[in-house]
């Protein structure tokens, strides 16, 4: 899911700011504020092309991509898609973007056309971030890269826009018509918080079914792979649309699962992943992106980013106050207070640090956690249910019925399938062992726990019990932050 987009669509449409009233901004206010905000993007442009540059450089002159300017180009781009939200939320909040789309402009309020508008800022930046780390991706990729530029481009746009922007534009399309029928709808204190809500869960379950649109896929051929790889599912009791094939040039060894319902959902398996993997890996791989489903992963991220962004819009709200008054006390340098745009600038570099700092330690936290838990269930997956095999019996190897996988304890094969699946994976990707991910953890240390677990039955179970209770925790937590936020900013008044 493109964290990105999702985030540029809450800081737009989220908490709107009011229609416009009565009186109009001025035409040459909306020309200025319009040429600032093309300057904010020209900056993130020139960022990320001495970024890219300086890695084409450092591989040019080295003749190879080292480990050192891989984990430094990883960096990079993630700071580059930080750096588009922050500029983007800048340009809506800072420099009141829909206001000047809506008034400036004299656009009013028409179906989609101002929608559209207020985004364009966002897909500006996105595109010119891969524009300029376009020449370090060819530098990393020389052989196996993107042919071309307009190619790049567009496979970029379809992967991070083609699944979520049709969703949105869905629910913009309905948020707009129902204004026009019931307009007391839009003045109500609450039509903005169950519209973010009512945003989230639609792009959570509509959203896989332009899977097709956003990513070069094709079905999964008929074959012995395909049939291990259905009977494994009826076994596990799960359904989906289809098993497809991402095409990625054979650059990328992964896998995917989109769609919380049944209806809208496909297992994505890369081109790359089929190629390098055995039979019984790949059905490892699958049965670990069955276990996200299996445990309700996808449903609870929804909750969850809804549910934080609930926590900190009505914090931020909460806290204008007492900010405003820290501020008014003491002795800041003039930049840093008052209403210039170095004033805020830093005010939005500090809140988009707090955000960055909750979703990387308590999002990763809990990622991290999923991630194990799935890797259990895809050891579980390919287990025959002897904890002293071998033999290892292979139940989704012949055609009948077989036992199904919530009844089969984990069995040392199983495991060991599923870590060489993952050790696969990590070296085919140029993936250091211990490179640690926010959201995965580092694979050595996913090794470790899977070996842990041989032949220690109570060990998966204490996993699973701490797991169940830090769903409950962190659920209690937000439910409870977003209850004393609205008592005490007064939103039911």
């Amino acid at each position: 899911m493109p964290l990105p987009l999702l985030f540029a669509l809450f800081l737009a449409f989220g908490f709107d700011p009011p229609r416009p009233g009565p009186r109009p901004m001025p035409l040459a206010d909306a020309l200025a504020r319009t040429g600032e905000a093309a300057c904010a993007v020209l900056g993130l442009a020139a960022f990320a092309f001495l970024f890219g540059r300086v890695v084409a450089f450092r591989v040019a002159r080295r003749g190879r991509a080292s480990s050192r300017v891989r984990r430094a180009y990883v960096l990079g781009v993630r700071a580059v898609d930080l750096l588009s939200v922050a500029v983007f939320g800048w340009i809506v909040h800072d420099l009141g973007w829909p206001r000047v789309v809506r008034s400036g402009f004299g656009l009013g309020d028409p179906v989609l056309v101002d929608d559209a508008l207020i985004l364009l800022p966002f897909i500006l930046a996105q595109l010119a971030g891969w524009w300029g780390v376009y020449a370090a991706e060819r530098a990393l990729r020389p052989s196996r890269g993107p042919v071309g530029l307009g190619r790049y481009l567009s496979l970029k746009a379809r992967q991070s826009l083609g699944m979520v922007l049709p969703v949105a534009g869905l629910y913009a399309l309905g948020s707009d018509l129902i204004r026009r029928r019931w307009p007391e709808a839009a003045t109500s204190p609450w039509e903005q918080t169950v519209g973010l809500a009512v945003m989230g869960l639609f792009v959570l379950a509509l959203a896989p079914a332009f899977v097709r649109l956003a990513w070069p896929t094709r079905p999964l051929p008929p074959g012995p792979l395909r049939d291990r790889l259905e009977h494994l599912a009826r076994r596990l009791g799960f359904r989906c649309t289809d098993i497809l094939v991402w095409d990625t040039n054979q650059v990328v060894v992964n896998a995917g699962v989109t769609g919380s319902l049944p209806w809208f959902r496909y297992v994505l398996l890369t081109d790359a992943l089929i190629e390098n993997l055995g039979p019984h890996e790949v059905a490892a791989v699958f049965g670990h992106e069955i276990g996200h489903i299996a445990h309700r992963h996808l449903l609870y991220f929804g909750f969850f980013v809804v549910g934080s962004v609930w926590v900190l819009a009505l914090g931020a709200n909460g806290a204008a106050d007492p900010l405003q008054r820290l501020l008014a006390v003491g002795t800041w340098p003039d930049w840093l207070v008052g209403d210039s745009t170095a004033a805020d600038v830093v005010r939005a570099v500090l809140l988009l640090l707090l955000v960055a700092t909750y979703f990387l330690v308590v999002f990763g936290f809990v990622s991290r956690r999923f991630e194990r838990q799935a890797d259990v269930f895809g050891c579980r997956a390919i287990s025959c249910g002897r904890f002293d095999c071998p033999p290892h019996a292979d139940l989704d190897g012949r055609p009948g019925p077989a036992p199904e996988a919530a009844s089969v304890p984990l069995c040392p094969v199983g495991i060991r399938i599923f870590i060489n699946a993952l050790t696969s994976v990590a070296m085919l990707n140029g993936m250091r062992p211990n490179a640690w991910s926010w959201r995965h953890g580092s694979i050595m240390r996913r090794i470790n726990f899977l070996e842990s677990l041989v032949d220690r039955p109570d060990a998966e179970r204490r996993f699973q019990v701490g797991v169940r209770r830090m769903r409950r925790g962190v659920a209690a937590v937000l439910l409870t932050a977003v209850a004393v936020l609205v008592a005490m900013t007064g939103y039911l008044k």
